[in-house]
């Protein structure tokens, strides 16, 4: 029994230990690791970010409170004054979204910097010296790509996640203060283009690593293929690898937007079946007309806000497969 015990050692600080152990056996591990560094090093900034979203959401969906409110109001002859705040608030909301975006990209260009600087030097100290310019235009693409995958899901994770999160919980709420099954409903409707996400993905990432890995191969013979002056055999290779990243980029580009189009369509449906539902209890619940404006406002700015997101976690999960090629090239 105690040798068993040994073998099976359940005490939290050893779960976690055989947990990150795991972990550290995917390149997933440490570009999620580099990220986070750079989130945490950069924490001021990163507060500030995701404090200006949390703004930011709360005013893109207050015009469409007070678009139900106008609605209402319209026959009652009282919505003069809902007006002049629907004015405002259409004006505040893309103020706050303009200096969201110099504050992202103040630190989008800080953290590239110094990201650039440290792997460069990083893969210059374990990279032996060598005249090839065709190793070395690799190598440095190979870096170059794995920065901007850490640092442009740096910047995605900050801006790109807080919108959603705010959305569902604000729209969720609204509907289920109407009416529980429709909140759940709604709520339970999200789950398939979150399914797609992660299934659609797994299918991507083959052509993924391809990518990356030509887009590399493309930089260093296409640097000797300048340096030998059109060497033929150079040539025809060179050639052949344009050729091939030429139908790996358009195969990719083909089916993210094919996937990308069915998960629009599975929030089209949750759309319609929230609108479909509240139609059916209406009279029950009391719906008025501008609680239907309401209803179609805040799910239509779900339905954009969450391809929005789909759309970073395919960009953050391609970024992750940059960094997987230059890290099987060069180590973590």
């Amino acid at each position: 029994m105690g040798a068993i015990r040994g073998r099976l050692d359940l005490r939290p600080k050893s779960v976690v230990n055989r947990f990150v152990q795991e972990l550290k056996l995917s390149p997933n591990y440490y570009f999620m690791r580099d990220v986070c560094r750079l989130i945490w090093a950069y924490k001021l900034f990163s507060l500030a970010i995701i404090l200006v979203t949390i703004g930011q959401e709360f005013a893109a969906l207050w015009p469409v409170d007070l678009l139900g409110q106008f609605v209402d109001r319209l026959q009652t002859g009282t919505a003069g004054e809902v007006v002049w705040l629907f004015l405002g608030a259409s004006v505040l909301s893309p103020a706050i979204v303009r200096a969201n975006v110099i504050l992202r990209h103040k630190m989008f260009y800080e953290t590239d910097f110094q990201k650039t600087v440290e792997l460069t030097l990083k893969v210059a100290e374990k990279t032996e010296s060598s005249d090839d310019p065709e190793r070395a235009g690799a190598t440095y693409t190979r870096t170059a790509n794995a920065v901007s995958g850490i640092t442009n899901a740096t910047f995605y994770v900050l801006g790109s996640f807080t919108p959603i999160i705010i959305k569902i919980i604000v729209v969720a709420g609204n509907l289920l203060s109407y009416n529980r099954t429709l909140g759940l409903a709604y709520l339970g409707s999200l789950l398939i283009p979150l399914w797609m996400t992660v299934y659609f993905n797994r299918r991507l990432r083959v052509l993924l690593d391809a990518q990356y890995s030509v887009i590399s191969e493309t930089s260093g013979i296409g640097i000797r293929t300048i340096s030998t002056k059109g060497d033929p055999a150079t040539r025809q290779r060179f050639l052949d690898v344009m050729g091939k990243r030429k139908n790996i980029f358009i195969s990719l580009v083909a089916k993210s937007q094919i996937f990308l189009h069915i998960r629009e369509l599975a929030l089209v449906g949750s759309q319609f079946l929230v609108i479909f539902l509240a139609l059916g209890i209406r009279e029950q619940i009391n719906l008025t007309a501008g609680d239907f404006t309401k209803i179609v406002g805040y799910t239509t700015q779900v339905a954009t806000a969450f391809i929005g997101a789909a759309s970073v976690v395919d960009a953050i999960i391609s970024y992750s497969r940059a960094y997987h090629v230059y890290s099987q090239a060069h180590g973590n």
